[in-house]
């Protein structure tokens, strides 16, 4: 698929899904309520993109869309329903601006205009930011010097698959920045996380905000290179030289398969599973038992990969290219974004859908137990 296939299109509709998709920005100007600069919600979106185009700030479209994997038919990418195929035209950018101010529990970029920036709310995904939250987000604080962020809506928590996506790919900008340029991240980093900065050697520039208003000196936007669980293959790509060197291909040894407990998407006869695996000479592991460094040296291993569908099957990122990957996917809890991984990566992918209940909890069949022991 080409990064111009349809861009026209697909422009079309992202400037009318502006128009129609927020209603309540204008509802909320209409209650003249305080705006960003006394800590209200913004006043509309802007398009750091065009800004840059049109030469009013300074900064780079370091990629104008990007050249996706070849999708067959039966690619859950396209049948999950979430369009994640659909922006191969997105802009991957960075940008310097002076005086920024930063809003809400995402610290959304927002110019003088009093306008949040679209790319820094993952575009299609903007609607949901919490930027648009009423109920205000206080006084600004003055930070000083150079900084850029890695907050947004997809990374407050401590998900996996979230942090090393929507997060520290965006760390692929840094050489363009001056090297005191700090990093903002959200407050209460999980271990996974703080780890993944050391071992880029980026920890200490690293600054925990729990701000909803700043005002920083020198902000340099590190622009997604994605929307959020979108085909990302410069940032999927990044983050495998970034914790490098790459695992030859072929080179695996191990069966893994990716147990999951005590959340939704459960396995239902997961101890049976695990025991009839185990049996076989699978290795069972819970990731978030391992270290980080522990999970990419694990999957740098992998010649086979199982698992349900969650955020630990994002250490497919680590695996030689090649390797199998099965994965159970509830019928009631679609998503392609770990097939998306394994395409750019080159691992051969498959998706089993189970008949799962509304909470995506299923039960593996004897059938579909067999058919991975036979992987």
């Amino acid at each position: 698929m080409k990064p111009n296939a349809g861009k026209l299109g697909r422009r079309w509709k992202q400037r009318l899904a502006e128009r129609l998709g927020f209603p309540w920005v204008r509802r909320w100007r209409s209650w003249r309520g305080p705006g960003p600069e006394a800590g209200g919600v913004p006043r509309g979106i802007f398009h750091e993109r065009r800004e840059i185009e049109a030469g009013r700030v300074e900064g780079a479209i370091v990629a104008d869309g990007q050249e996706l994997p070849e999708l067959p038919a039966d690619s859950e990418i396209l049948n999950c329903g979430l369009g994640q195929a659909a922006f191969a035209d997105w802009p991957v950018i960075w940008s310097k601006r002076e005086s920024l101010r930063l809003l809400g529990e995402s610290l959304v970029p927002v110019d003088p205009a009093g306008r949040a920036c679209f790319e820094a709310m993952y575009g299609p995904q903007a609607s949901g930011d919490p930027v648009w939250r009423p109920g205000g987000f206080g006084p600004a604080r003055d930070l000083a010097g150079n900084w850029t962020s890695l907050v947004s809506r997809w990374t407050l928590g401590s998900n996996y698959y979230h942090w090393l996506t929507d997060a520290l790919t965006r760390l692929s900008h840094l050489s363009f920045f001056p090297a005191d340029t700090g990093i903002l991240v959200p407050a209460g980093l999980p271990g996974f996380a703080r780890d993944s900065l050391k071992l880029l050697g980026l920890w200490e520039r690293a600054c925990e905000v729990e701000d909803r208003h700043l005002v920083v000196g020198t902000h340099w936007f590190s622009g997604p290179g994605a929307p959020s669980g979108c085909v990302n293959p410069l940032g999927t790509r990044w983050l495998r030289q970034a914790f490098g060197p790459e695992p030859a291909v072929g080179s695996g040894h191990r069966r893994i398969f990716v147990s999951r407990r005590g959340t939704t998407r459960d396995l239902i006869n997961l101890p049976e599973v695990e025991r009839e695996l185990s049996a076989d000479g699978w290795e069972v592991l819970d990731p978030g038992t391992l270290s980080f460094r522990e999970q990419v040296e694990t999957f740098r291993e992998a010649r086979v990969i199982a698992g349900v569908h969650g955020a630990g099957m994002s250490n497919l990122l680590w695996a030689p290219a090649g390797v199998r990957v099965i994965e159970l996917m509830p019928d009631t809890f679609r998503n392609g974004c770990y097939e998306a991984i394994s395409r750019v990566i080159g691992h051969r992918h498959e998706v089993r859908l189970c008949r799962a209940d509304e909470r995506g909890n299923f039960r593996l069949e004897k059938p579909d137990l067999a058919g991975i022991l036979e992987s």
